[in-house]
């Protein structure tokens, strides 16, 4: 066992983990106040040498990762909920660790940015690849962050409590996505004012419909059960 190389790996994540501390809500308030500037930012630092790019703010996929826990802390589900998703496999399964329901949160949740870099590479010339989607996809984590964080906690806290604080939280999440694919395509896709609103009102409700379609196959729908 080299003792060193795990006093070193050790100090790197210390170290990791307090840059966590201090960029993830300075990305936040930037991405929040100027998301076209971030989404130029990411477009920038995409292009860098990966061992230094992203130097002053978080990396997109973490940035959204780091998002989604954060939600789940602040407002985690209720063992009722736990016991109503457990009748299915899928559903057993993701609630057997708050692990696992973090990485279907992640999952599902990433259909958002996903569906709208995927749109816009479909728009603009060449073939989809994984290096042409990297670029919208980390601009798109950017700005699906903190729709990702609003959203779930307004979806966990607002049947339980019904105040109509999550609600608007809720709406304001939704338009604020809006706003911000808007600029995506009228901006980095160089599409007209309506060819934009066109192609964020495409990219809102697909994302939504393959989002809510997941959530109930995985954790409503209860199909066969396999034989023992």
């Amino acid at each position: 066992m080299d003792v060193f190389n795990i006093a070193k790996s050790i100090e790197k994540l210390i170290f990791e983990l307090l840059m966590w501390l201090i960029f993830y809500p300075y990305t936040l308030l930037r991405v929040i106040v100027q998301p076209g500037r971030m989404m130029d930012y990411a477009r920038t630092e995409t292009l860098r040498d990966e061992n230094v790019s992203f130097d002053s703010g978080m990396k997109p996929s973490i940035f959204l990762f780091l998002s989604i826990v954060i939600a789940a802390y602040i407002a985690p589900v209720t063992k009722a909920d736990l016991a109503d998703a457990s009748d299915t496999l899928t559903g057993q399964y993701v609630t057997a660790s708050w692990l696992n329901l973090i990485i279907f949160r992640m999952v599902i949740y990433s259909i958002f940015p996903i569906t709208s870099a995927l749109i816009y590479d479909l728009i603009t010339p060449g073939r989809v690849t994984r290096l042409t989607l990297q670029i919208p996809f980390n601009q798109q984590c950017y700005i699906c962050a903190p729709f990702a964080m609003i959203t779930s906690l307004s979806i966990v806290l607002f049947p339980h409590t019904e105040n109509p604080v999550f609600a608007a939280l809720f709406l304001a999440a939704q338009l604020w996505l809006l706003f911000s694919n808007f600029s995506f395509f009228r901006t980095q896709g160089q599409q007209s004012g309506w060819k934009a609103a066109g192609l964020t009102t495409v990219s809102f409700f697909v994302a939504w419909s393959v989002f809510l379609s997941v959530t109930i196959i995985a954790l409503r729908y209860k199909g066969i059960a396999p034989s023992t």
